[in-house]
C-alpha cells in the first residue's frame, strides 16, 4: 500500500491512495473485453483497498482521482470502450452500489493501443467509504461492437491515485 500524508492548514490532512500498487503484478489491473458483433459486453476487475487507521473520525472533505490511466490494448474489430468505477464497503456491494465515476467510451479499431485518462471528483459519492479500514472497487470495462467481426483486446489500468482529503481528527 503506498498513502502519502501531507498536512495542507486548516485541521486537514491529505492522503493519497495509490489504488493501482494495490492492482499491479496481480492481475487485476487487467480486464479482457471479446464483444461478439452486433452486441454491447461487459467485464470486470474487484479490488480491496486497505486504508490507513484513523479516518472513522475525521470528516471527508473531498475524493478525487488525480491521476488515472488505462491502454486499450485492441487486437481487432472495430468498437468503444468505457470505464466505470464503483466503490462499496465489501465485494458484493460492488456490484450493487451505482457507478461512483463513468469514463465516456472510447473508439478502437483493428490492433491498436489507445490510451484512457480516468479522472474525476467523487466527493459525495464516496465520501463514508473513506471512513473505514477497508474499500472495496471494481473497475468495469463496457464495451459495444456495431460491425461484423469479434472485438477483442484487453484494457490495461496503468495509474489510478485518488486524492482524499480530510478535516481534524485523523490520528
Amino acid at each position: 500500500m503506498l498513502v502519502c500524508v501531507a498536512a495542507c492548514g486548516q485541521g486537514k490532512a491529505i492522503f493519497n491512495v495509490d489504488v493501482y500498487s494495490y492492482m499491479a503484478g496481480t492481475g487485476k489491473d487487467t480486464i479482457q473485453y471479446f464483444i461478439p458483433p452486433a452486441t454491447s459486453d461487459s467485464a470486470s476487475t474487484v479490488l480491496k483497498v486497505s486504508l490507513p487507521p484513523g479516518f472513522g473520525s475525521s470528516s471527508v472533505d473531498s475524493v478525487k482521482i488525480t491521476t488515472g490511466n488505462a491502454d486499450l490494448l485492441n487486437a481487432g474489430g472495430t468498437g468503444s470502450i468505457g470505464f466505470s468505477l464503483y466503490f462499496a464497503a465489501d465485494s458484493a456491494g460492488t456490484y450493487t452500489a451505482p457507478a461512483a465515476l463513468s469514463i465516456p467510451s472510447t473508439a478502437v479499431s483493428g490492433p491498436d493501443t489507445v490510451a484512457v485518462a480516468i479522472t474525476g471528483d467523487l466527493s459525495g459519492i464516496v465520501d463514508s467509504l473513506f471512513k473505514q479500514n477497508v474499500l472495496w472497487v471494481r473497475i468495469q470495462a463496457k464495451g459495444t461492437n456495431g460491425g461484423a467481426t469479434l472485438v477483442s483486446g484487453k484494457g490495461v489500468l496503468t495509474a489510478l491515485l485518488i486524492r482524499v482529503v480530510l478535516q481534524d481528527k485523523v490520528f
